[in-house]
């Protein structure tokens, strides 16, 4: 069936499809799912497929049988709506992006992110779209249409990592990778936070889909290299250079670890580079249009200036991503090891197997995603986002390795589920939902509501958290004043105003000059290591 390589030792030992154990196994499932076979210009698979892997939705017998797919489905779903329940946007990010979607929503500019009406250029505007949409469905939008659509969108990425899965290992490996994906903590994290990274991840995943399909496919490969370009696209569009950068460096480091360098070819880079550059022409030239080249400039600055800059914000040094990695791939950091244990012999053949193929792809990911991290300047936790997905495939083949040597442990898989449900839904109401409720600013705008009716409101040296969740909550643009715009003698203000101050520290005097002209304090609380004040001179 073509021109077959030699698979390095390594890749004969981590991921080989039999194993010793008196005289080397063979796997009891093996003729139930299609091998795949690498050859220098394309991988295929070979049409051997039992007709009970298919899933159909009705057995032999009448009886009614659901797809696999359908009940991953249902299970990331649900525990992705579960982990958004009464959360309220807190921290400094949030409440910043959700004004900037609200405000999005109100005036109908899709092309320059503002925040409280400045302009905000660090990342370009694809990210607030899906958040846009749905605040768009209410005229007082609630927190949670904030969160709904990041609990689809990661849904969405659960589903693209399970269908890399079962294009390159089969489907039982791409079923274990999504229920693998749905129970990591950080993964869990990141999409109960209303944030543009999630975004940016579901279109990394989708790049990757296309390509492993492209590159599989010989009838329908342009359509899914299509999706490869376009998705590299929305993720530019939706956090800059990071979302074209990752996918692109995956599929050239698959390319050459697997020594298929007939596959370049196949990738159509002319077509494709056009295909990536027409998105992007398209928002470029209306940011052009509307506010000419030096808000397109500000926007491309920010994001070569936030990777490659040592004075950029959150800059921390190479190594500062290893320990946090290693927490937010729990409770399955230690599956990947399973894949070095020596008790498996190796296997001699000379073709790469469908698991060969998902190490191979599975590990370029992972790799280029951390590599390239650790190599930005800027660097957050939330920023980790990328390398879950591949970590998945990985633990899903170690997984399978593990049902392979204890047979047992099939029979716990179930249960098993269903505690690691009930436990991240425990950690959701009891841990993350209290503390994440004292920096959150919903009460603070709550008090300034009741008020709004009565006078004017100004926001006093306010953070950018305090200036989205402003937008957010009253739904228009708020005047902005310095602290030492209060304290001057000629400050002018009339009744019925509301002052909404942000602090470093608690400051006498300038209570002392708010007192004396007739303000009141209505509400005081710190916000993580803010203090936030409101005042009124109203009755």
């Amino acid at each position: 069936m073509g021109i077959a390589h030699q698979k390095p030792g390594w890749i004969r030992r981590l991921a080989s499809r039999s194993f010793n154990a008196g005289g080397g196994a063979t796997r009891p499932w093996v003729m139930s799912y299609p091998r795949m076979k690498l050859h220098r210009d394309s991988f295929q698979t070979d049409r051997r497929e039992e007709p009970c892997t298919r899933h159909p939705v009705f057995e032999k017998d009448g009886r009614m049988r659901l797809p696999a797919w359908l009940i991953l489905l249902f299970f990331a779903l649900s525990i992705r709506i579960i982990s958004i329940w009464n959360c309220e946007l807190s921290g400094p990010d949030e409440p910043r992006v959700a004004g900037i979607a609200r405000e999005m929503a109100i005036t109908g500019n899709y092309f320059i992110p503002r925040l409280n009406g400045e302009d905000f250029l660090e990342y370009p505007p694809l990210g607030y779209l899906p958040i846009v949409l749905s605040l768009s469905a209410s005229e007082k939008p609630s927190d949670f249409l904030a969160f709904f659509p990041i609990a689809l969108i990661g849904t969405g990425t659960i589903l693209l990592t399970f269908l890399i899965g079962r294009a390159l290992a089969g489907e039982r490996v791409g079923l274990t990778a999504g229920f693998i994906l749905s129970m990591m903590s950080g993964f869990f994290i990141l999409h109960r936070r209303c944030l543009v990274d999630p975004m940016l991840l579901f279109f990394i995943t989708l790049s990757l889909y296309g390509f492993v399909k492209g590159h599989q496919c010989t009838r329908k490969s342009s359509h899914f290299l299509a999706i490869f370009y376009l998705a590299m696209a929305g993720g530019f569009l939706s956090k800059g250079l990071i979302g074209l950068g990752i996918p692109a460096v995956t599929a050239a480091a698959f390319l050459i670890w697997s020594k298929d360098f007939s596959g370049i070819r196949k990738l159509r880079l002319g077509w494709g580079i056009l295909l990536f550059l027409l998105p992007i022409s398209l928002w470029a030239g209306g940011v052009w249009w509307l506010e000419g080249p030096g808000h397109l400039e500000e926007i491309i600055w920010q994001s070569l200036w936030r990777f490659f800059s040592s004075s950029a914000d959150h800059a921390h040094p190479f190594y500062f991503y290893l320990i946090p990695t290693f927490l937010n791939l729990l409770p399955w950091t230690p599956l990947p090891l399973i894949l070095l244990w020596k008790r498996y012999g190796s296997s001699r053949e000379k073709e790469l197997s469908s698991e060969d193929l998902l190490a191979i792809f599975a590990l370029s990911w992972l790799l280029s995603a951390f590599i390239g991290l650790s190599l930005a300047s800027a660097k957050r936790v939330l920023y980790l986002g990328p390398v879950f997905p591949p970590f998945a495939l990985l633990s899903a083949l170690a997984w399978d390795r593990i049902r392979e040597k204890f047979p047992e442990v099939k029979r716990r898989e179930v249960p098993g589920l269903i505690a690691l449900f009930v436990i991240f839904i425990g950690i959701h109401f009891f841990q993350l939902l209290p503390s994440e409720r004292q920096d959150s600013l919903r009460p603070v705008f709550r008090v300034v509501a009741n008020k709004s009716d009565h006078g004017p409101i100004r926001l006093c040296n306010p953070s950018e958290a305090i200036r989205g969740a402003a937008f957010f909550y009253l739904g228009k643009r708020i005047p902005m004043l310095k602290n030492q715009e209060l304290s001057v003698e000629n400050f002018e203000n009339s009744f019925g105003e509301t002052l909404v101050i942000n602090l470093f520290g608690m400051n006498d005097q300038l209570r002392g000059t708010l007192e004396a002209k007739g303000f009141r304090l209505l509400m005081q609380e710190k916000i993580g290591k803010m203090w936030v004040l409101v005042y009124s001179n109203s009755s």
